[in-house]
């Protein structure tokens, strides 16, 4: 059988697992990350003031980011918890490769669920005002532990491991469609997306280390 007909074959709940994961979370991460490094290098602390979102900003961000990543972190802990294995890799899919992938997935699921429960949390149970999430923000990371920047280094740990996660999981979904063939094809998708991944965590670890540093607070 060739690739397309072996990923057809492949149970719906893996191709719901990968799909979840590829579509739209990526073009996410680079928009966030980005206005938040934008937002990083305001000139004036007033401009930390977020904007309230719009009815559309909420619901889109529900649909577009929220559910599909809910779906995806829902199938892969049912992966872990159930013992279940995924359908057996490419022979040249390497072995760090999956690893780094299973550990990565641990980690951003962690990170992004601490991120969320000090922002987007609050904020859909009506505890903060979502104009002040950008200072909440900007005093978390730029706060201390005996000299040592500690949320800012566990921010940029997590951002390592989603962006790492984010960048795998494009490329594993494209192989495990199918989509891949012939080998310089899967040669050119493994260097673009090592290049997203960079290019995500230099946008994201640029706009922490800004926030971190506490310039807007000087």
């Amino acid at each position: 059988s060739n690739a397309p007909q072996l990923a057809h074959e492949r149970p719906a709940v893996e191709r719901w697992l990968s799909w979840s994961g590829l579509v739209p979370l990526p073009a996410f991460l680079l928009l966030h990350l980005s206005r938040e490094l934008a937002l990083a290098f305001a000139s004036d602390v007033s401009d930390v003031l977020r904007a309230p979102p719009s009815l559309f900003g909420q619901v889109s961000s529900w649909l577009l980011v929220w559910l599909p990543l809910g779906v995806h972190a829902a199938l892969g802990v049912y992966f872990v918890a159930s013992g279940r294995r995924l359908s057996p890799p490419r022979e040249d899919v390497p072995q760090l490769a999956r690893l780094v992938s299973r550990v990565t997935s641990v980690m951003a699921l962690a990170f992004v669920a601490y991120h969320a429960k000090g922002y987007a949390l609050p904020l859909w149970l009506g505890e903060a005002d979502p104009r002040d999430s950008g200072f909440r923000l900007l005093a978390e990371l730029s706060s201390t532990s005996f000299g040592v920047p500690v949320v800012g280094g566990v921010y940029l740990l997590g951002l390592l491991a989603t962006v790492t996660h984010a960048a795998l999981a494009v490329h594993r979904a494209l192989l495990a469609q199918g989509l891949l063939e012939p080998a310089t094809r899967r040669l050119a998708s493994a260097r673009v997306c090592a290049a997203f991944g960079v290019l995500l965590f230099l946008v994201g670890a640029a706009a922490v280390i800004r926030v971190a540093s506490g310039l807007l607070l000087r």
